[in-house]
């Protein structure tokens, strides 16, 4: 039996309490705050009136900042409904893509041929915004005011269009209304900073791992007070999944923490998926493409038996099958006569 060791007392940062003080917390603690309320700060009500051609449509930038499977396309789904809520279910139209930004753009015709006239309200979710903009690698083709084609890198093209939004639905008929912009980011990382600087709400599910950049930018974003907080109910959760509801924010209105609920699942789902996601190809390619395969691919010996099999016959007219049988009776008249004629008794 060895003798039990000395705890050793470690100074370090991650080990540290989680909340500094706790009536500071509960300051910035919500019970009753929700989504409609944020949202109260920064839509107003009524929207602004396009007059004559003025682009009079309101822009939102909202991130949805954690670690993968905290629930951000929940949230998303939630400010959907939310809008649902203030504008009515058939004003309202959301969609989302995952990891395929340019479908998110790609899509907007097809969104508005199927309307009379365009919605109230626009929802785009540009879901795992960070591995979208790693996949957008290359240079595209764009004309300058002279009609010149110039190279531009693929990444800042649909970057803009995300920015400008504004112009692109006037492009497509839209004059006023509202329109969300929601970016799901799991790291800060190397992102582009417009995305984080331009935000008119962020939203934060989880506050990264202790010490590094993410968690770093995360915590003067939201402000010591509220990091802690959100900290803590990240805590609580490992114990209560019902914690997980609790969400970290942060716009000019102010900060704090708020509870989310989930959507009920007997709710429609108003987010409209677009474009492809990288499950849906994994299994296009180990389901679907081996069947192809034997279809599109064939083998020589199949192409030339295919030939063969399909190659038309030559055609007989009815002179030539006429001219066939009498040369098969004659041929039998001649051997009749040299070979069965001299047998026959005389």
């Amino acid at each position: 039996m060895h003798a039990p060791s000395e705890i050793t007392t470690v100074n370090s940062s991650l080990a540290k309490s989680v909340i500094r003080s706790e009536d500071l917390v509960k300051k910035v603690t919500y019970w009753k705050l929700d989504l409609d309320t944020i949202l109260d700060g920064l839509i107003p009500d009524p929207l602004p009136e396009s007059v004559g051609k003025d682009n009079a449509i309101h822009h939102l930038n909202i991130i949805i900042f954690g670690k993968p499977n905290t629930g951000k396309s929940t949230l998303a789904e939630s400010l959907a409904q939310a809008l649902a809520r203030r504008y009515g279910l058939g004003n309202v139209k959301a969609l989302r893509a995952t990891r395929d930004l340019p479908a998110l753009f790609e899509n907007f015709d097809k969104l508005f041929k199927r309307f009379r006239k365009p919605p109230k309200a626009i929802l785009l979710f540009a879901d795992d915004m960070t591995k979208a903009l790693k996949k957008l690698s290359g240079t595209v083709g764009v004309k300058d005011s002279n009609g010149q084609l110039q190279k531009m890198r693929k990444v800042d093209y649909w970057l803009d269009k995300w920015y400008d939004i504004r112009g692109e639905l006037f492009k497509r008929g839209m004059r006023q209304g509202l329109v969300i912009m929601v970016a799901a980011l799991h790291r800060f990382y190397g992102g582009d900073i417009d995305l984080r600087a331009d935000a008119d709400l962020l939203l934060v599910r989880s506050t990264g791992t202790p010490g590094t950049f993410d968690a770093n930018k995360v915590e003067k974003m939201l402000g010591p007070v509220v990091y802690y907080a959100m900290r803590q109910h990240e805590v609580d959760a490992l114990r209560d999944r019902k914690e997980l509801a609790w969400t970290a924010y942060v716009a000019k209105t102010g900060s704090g923490v708020f509870r989310v609920p989930r959507p009920p699942v007997t709710s429609k789902r108003l987010l409209q998926n677009v474009g492809s996601s990288e499950t849906v190809e994994e299994t296009a390619v180990e389901v679907v493409e081996p069947a192809k395969k034997t279809v599109a691919e064939p083998s020589k010996k199949s192409v030339v038996e295919g030939k063969l099999a399909n190659q038309p016959k030559p055609g007989r007219g009815k002179w030539g099958r006429r001219f066939i049988m009498a040369s098969g009776v004659l041929a039998i008249l001649y051997l009749a006569y040299y070979y069965i004629w001299p047998l026959l008794p005389k």
